[in-house]
């Protein structure tokens, strides 16, 4: 609610028209009340109380008390779409300023004094002890300055969007297997299918299959804090946790690419080689689906570090004039996933849906060991089970790419 609001309400209360003394008052407390939009209700219904009680009644029936719970009602009716709220200190300090002009607001309401009054208060606020936590939170110092916002928000590192859910075929089960088996091909059978001649034998076609394995991972960690922490910094605690929550499910993705990078055949050579004056890293990715696609695989994905895909955007030609290529056809036919959990100067490039994975539902566990109980400490352990399945053969369905070497053997001579 604004000051001109209480206006309104005050004059509409009001069987007289206001004195230029009783407006200037009443501007004054619609100032104040207007920056305490936002005080908890249980506070703010102290706090008219006091005001209602100290004020009194007015000379000629206009009730303060009336309009002072009048606004208590519309600021109730408002209070969830109200942004920002007084800390406890501004609080104090407003009611202290109210209670040191006690006096004064007595006599403009009677008449005695004629010379207007302004309401004016200023809070600081000192840092809470750390306790323990100065691990938790560092630099912290008591500021008593008057211009100083305590901004409690936590900026925390960016990270890429993550990758593994969308770019390979991963699904959420209940409970994750301790292994993984299966039947795979192996490249040694014998005889293909062909034209045969009439009264000539068929070709005998053999195939043979192995048993392979994968086995288990638990991508997992722990954070230790004492009870005065969780107590004096509940939402940090929170946010912290929920940080860690967070620390895990990006080892965990971290995880499942590192396995995909060391499985993934290295580029050996296409029909590209040799055949391109000037190549660039568009012709790399180009090289790898090619790569890919000889062996009756459809590339669908790229995986690139964001270093190269921001040297893709601002390419130049001889001259150093700018190439624009726009972001749809820079990669067309590909789902581009730029993460920094591969390294800058390879680049991967595979049909998604072989690499095939489950995993559970994150866990968060809290409890105490050792000497913990005693000592007013928790631990809270975080982990994701999660298992992958990556067949020898189907590694022909990908290609990693080292993008200065594979740059050389395109060049033509």
């Amino acid at each position: 609610m604004k000051k001109e609001e209480f206006m309104k309400i005050v004059r509409s209360k009001a069987k007289a028209d206001l004195s230029e003394q009783e407006a200037a008052m009443f501007e004054s407390i619609g100032d104040g009340i207007e920056r305490a939009l936002q005080m908890e209700q249980a506070e703010r219904n102290k706090e008219i109380e006091k005001l209602t009680g100290m004020l009194g009644a007015m000379e000629d029936g206009k009730s303060l008390s009336d309009i002072i719970r009048t606004l208590g009602a519309k600021i109730d009716a408002v209070e969830a779409q109200s942004k920002r709220s007084l800390s406890a200190g501004e609080k104090f300090q407003l009611r202290r300023a109210l209670e040191a002009k006690k006096d004064e607001i007595m006599q403009v309401m009677r008449g005695e004094k004629a010379t207007p009054w302004g309401l004016e208060f200023r809070a600081k606020r000192a840092a809470s002890a750390l306790m323990q936590t100065t691990t938790v939170l560092t630099g912290a110092s008591a500021i008593n300055t008057d211009n100083v916002f305590d901004d409690m928000e936590i900026t925390v590192i960016k990270y890429p969007v993550n990758f593994i859910g969308d770019a390979i075929n991963s699904r959420q089960v209940s409970v994750v297997p301790a292994s993984l088996k299966w039947k795979e091909q192996i490249t040694a059978g014998t005889g293909a299918v062909g034209v045969i001649a009439e009264g000539v034998e068929k070709t005998l076609v053999d195939y043979k299959f192995t048993w392979k394995y994968a086995y288990r991972k638990k991508y997992a960690g722990r954070i230790e804090f004492t009870e005065e922490t969780e107590i004096d910094f509940e939402q940090l605690t929170l946010d912290i946790i929920d940080m860690f929550e967070t620390d895990v499910l990006r080892a965990y993705n971290a995880g499942l690419l590192a396995d995909i990078v060391a499985w993934a055949p290295a580029y050996v050579s296409t029909a590209l080689d040799g055949t391109l004056t000037k190549p660039t890293i568009l012709n790399v990715v180009n090289a790898g689906k090619l790569a890919v696609a000889v062996n009756n695989y459809n590339a669908d994905t790229l995986i690139i570090n964001p270093a190269d895909y921001a040297g893709v955007q601002n390419m130049q030609n001889a001259d150093g004039d700018p190439i624009f290529v726009p972001d749809a056809a820079l990669f067309p036919g590909l789902r581009v996933f730029v993460t920094n959990n591969i390294a800058q100067g390879t680049v991967l490039v595979g049909e998604g849906n072989i690499v095939k994975e489950q995993h559970g539902a994150f866990i968060l566990r809290s409890g105490i060991y050792g000497n913990q109980f005693i000592e007013n400490e928790k631990t809270i352990v975080g982990e994701l089970y999660s298992v992958i399945k990556l067949p020898t053969e189907s590694k022909k369905g990908w290609c990693k790419l080292t993008v200065a070497d594979v740059l050389a053997a395109l060049e033509k001579e």
